[in-house]
């Protein structure tokens, strides 16, 4: 039976639970905003980034009583509060973000099945392979991103002193290092390894890395680079 994992648990745990997909939108919208000018015909429009997608299937419980029934419901319900990931059966090597459950999960009680709707809210962008790597006393690393998308990056740099990174059109820079620093690109955030502020040390851009292979040029006194990344789909 075809379904989704979601926390942890598939929907074949609950019994008689069958799950068919409603909709998975190819593209999540993108975010705009529409501007009017004085004397200009039609509207300016503005893309920044996307906004997220909302994934919707249909269940039925198949057996057992009402009561029975409404008792797996319950729990179904309990499962499906909090975030976390999800991974759909029939893409089983991409996760998806929740972000929130959107829908009440509200019974159309029947003698012999029962029907509800569960909507996920999901980031915009699906998530494959894990990438992690640490190298001592780096010059130039090369990573590769298999995905399609723009895939961030938690980034940790230990060396001392005006430490540059490179990759493609993109560089950070931090300036005066004591410590070691993690370098958030999807929070857009500096700190220790106390979680303290260090955003101050920080200018530039933060690192993402575009679909393909993409080489990292550092130059400054590091003595260690480490970086975790997802490979990234739209």
């Amino acid at each position: 039976m075809m379904g989704f994992t979601f926390r942890g648990k598939h929907t074949r745990e609950f019994e008689g639970l069958v799950v068919k997909t409603v909709n998975n939108p190819l593209l999540p919208s993108k975010r705009i905003q529409r501007v009017n000018a004085m004397g200009y015909d039609g509207e300016y429009i503005f893309e920044n980034g996307y906004s997220n997608k909302f994934l919707e299937f249909k269940c039925m419980l198949i057996k057992g009583t009402i009561k029975e029934r409404r008792i797996r419901a319950r729990n179904i319900a309990s499962w499906l509060t909090g975030t976390g990931d999800l991974i759909l059966d029939y893409e089983s090597d991409k996760t998806y973000k929740v972000v929130r459950t959107v829908s009440d999960v509200s019974l159309i009680l029947e003698q012999v099945v029962d029907e509800f709707n569960i909507i996920f809210e999901v980031d915009p962008f699906q998530y494959g392979s894990f990438k992690t790597f640490s190298v001592e006393n780096p010059t130039s690393v090369v990573i590769t991103n298999n995905g399609n998308a723009e895939a961030d990056t938690l980034i940790s740099v230990t060396g001392t002193g005006n430490v540059t990174i490179t990759c493609g059109t993109k560089t950070t820079a931090l300036n005066g290092v004591t410590e070691k620093l993690n370098l958030d690109s999807k929070r857009m955030l500096v700190y220790n390894d106390i979680f303290i502020n260090a955003i101050s040390k920080h200018s530039g851009d933060f690192i993402k890395l575009a679909p393909g292979t993409n080489t990292l040029n550092v130059t400054g006194t590091v003595s260690n680079l480490s970086l975790k990344s997802y490979d990234t789909y739209i």
